[in-house]
């Protein structure tokens, strides 16, 4: 009896040292940073807590996503919303109205929905949030230069569409599409794959005047500069470049190279990159064009 005593009070040490001992555990991640209109970085916050016993086993977990702003140099974070379990893809704003977009329901590589919401400071006015939804899926999307239209490719076909999901009109066919950048420039770059390379075009919105340029002139994942429209920045052979199309014979020069950045987004001044790196759960990134210098705004 008196053994048996002894095992009951040591198993009641046992269960009160561990709840004493009870802690949690805060593992913070940033990822797939964009940007405003305003020059603030949008981003995807997720916050990971876990709770553990004295002897360090894991007794249970929450994880929870949040968009999230920040200023360009990492700072004055601010909640959006939460995105946890709905996580947005390819964020990216209106050059000239308060509305954010990105891509959600992802299935078999293709977005069935772009998602556009009212990210305005102040009162909102107007469109609040919007879903349009494609069948088939679509690969890329960007904005109009007015904010009014959206343009988007599935793996066959570029197609411009109204904010409100109206007026769905196509503007070129062509096979293994990739991307599509539409803001700050007059006509629409688009890239598709040929073979091994990858092929930069640019096309008026009507479809007319389309000009497809040289492999070795072309980069991935295009953005279209603000500050001048005959420049397009991307990505060629692991190193982010740019690329003057108004030259007679367009050619890239480098801008950094050994280049890991997974979706480079071209500030609205066009002076700076934001992005994160292929291979890492978290890390924000921004690169001076000017001056060729990276800085980790958020690890």
């Amino acid at each position: 009896m008196f053994r048996t005593w002894n095992w009951i009070l040591i198993l009641m040490l046992v269960i009160l040292v561990s709840g004493c001992g009870e802690r949690q555990e805060i593992s913070t991640y940033y990822y797939s940073p964009g940007w405003l209109k305003d020059g603030k970085v949008v981003f995807i916050k997720g916050l990971q807590s876990v709770k553990k016993d004295a002897i360090g086993t894991q007794l249970g977990s929450i994880y929870t996503e949040s968009l999230m702003t920040m200023s360009s140099a990492g700072t004055s974070e601010a909640l959006l919303f939460d995105v946890t379990g709905v996580l947005p893809y390819q964020l990216n704003s209106s050059p000239a109205t308060d509305y954010l977009a990105y891509l959600d329901d992802l299935r078999n590589n293709l977005f069935d929905k772009i998602v556009i919401r009212n990210v305005a400071s102040g009162t909102h006015t107007g469109l609040e949030k919007v879903e349009l939804r494609f069948s088939p899926g679509i690969k890329s999307f960007d904005w109009s230069p007015d904010g009014t239209r959206l343009v988007y490719c599935t793996t066959k076909e570029v197609h411009t569409i109204s904010v409100s999901g109206t007026a769905d009109a196509l503007v070129t066919a062509e096979a293994n599409l990739e991307f599509v950048s539409w803001k700050y420039g007059g006509r629409i770059a688009f890239v598709h794959a040929s073979g091994a390379n990858k092929i930069l075009s640019f096309i008026n919105a009507n479809g007319a005047a389309r000009t497809n340029l040289a492999a070795a002139a072309s980069v991935d994942k295009p953005q279209i500069s603000s500050a001048n429209t005959n420049e397009v920045y991307g990505i060629a052979g692991g190193s982010y470049t740019k690329v003057d199309v108004s030259a007679g014979t367009p050619a890239t020069s480098e801008v950094l190279a050994s280049f890991k950045g997974e979706l480079p987004r071209l500030a609205p001044t066009a002076d700076k990159v934001i992005y994160s790196k292929t291979g890492e759960q978290s890390g924000i990134y921004l690169l001076d064009i000017a001056t060729k210098v990276e800085t980790k705004e958020k690890r």
